[in-house]
């Protein structure tokens, strides 16, 4: 039996510092996962406390590794964020997209920047953009998952996303 397997086996039994342990093995993945799409500390914060208390109760049910329980836990997680932002935020997170062909951006003017300075552009983009590439590219979900996850067709995700990087693609160039 893995470390793992005997750290769930304590969870399920109320050990309490089994259950900080693997409080502490989830939280900062699942925080970051929250903080990119509710944009804010504190909210992330309580999201991340209540997917990783939904999660413990269900670890009787749960057969994996650790990196499948994060994931387990993340995708809680994105869940309970995308509906905290449909009940707080104003504005809609995506329009459907019918009807338009996938198209990936242009890589043959490739130049290299600094993280810093994209990251600090990507802040600039509306908050949809900024969602679609925060999961996909810091949280590595699949279009398919996004899709799911935002009820819109995963055709319209990669459309988003391909939107998102060249309008990201034209804050850095243009504002170098």
């Amino acid at each position: 039996m893995s470390n793992f397997e005997n750290l769930l086996k304590e969870c399920k039994r109320q050990n309490p510092q089994a259950m900080l342990k693997l409080y502490n093995i989830c939280a900062q993945p699942v925080f970051n996962t929250c903080l990119h799409i509710v944009m804010n500390d504190f909210d992330a914060e309580e999201i991340m406390q209540d997917s990783i208390l939904k999660a413990f109760g269900m670890t009787d049910r749960f057969l994996g590794t650790q990196k499948d329980f994060i994931a387990f836990v993340r995708k809680i997680a994105v869940n309970k964020s995308i509906d905290w932002y449909r009940r707080h935020s104003k504005e809609p997170i995506f329009t459907e997209i019918e009807n338009e062909t996938d198209t990936q951006p242009d890589d043959s003017d490739e130049e290299t920047y600094p993280i810093e300075k994209i990251i600090e552009k990507m802040e600039l983009l509306p908050n949809g953009y900024k969602m679609v590439l925060k999961l996909h590219l810091l949280d590595e979900l699949d279009f398919v998952d996004i899709a799911e996850i935002l009820n819109i067709k995963a055709s319209s995700v990669r459309s988003q996303y391909v939107r998102a990087l060249e309008r990201l693609r034209q804050f850095i160039i243009h504002n170098a």
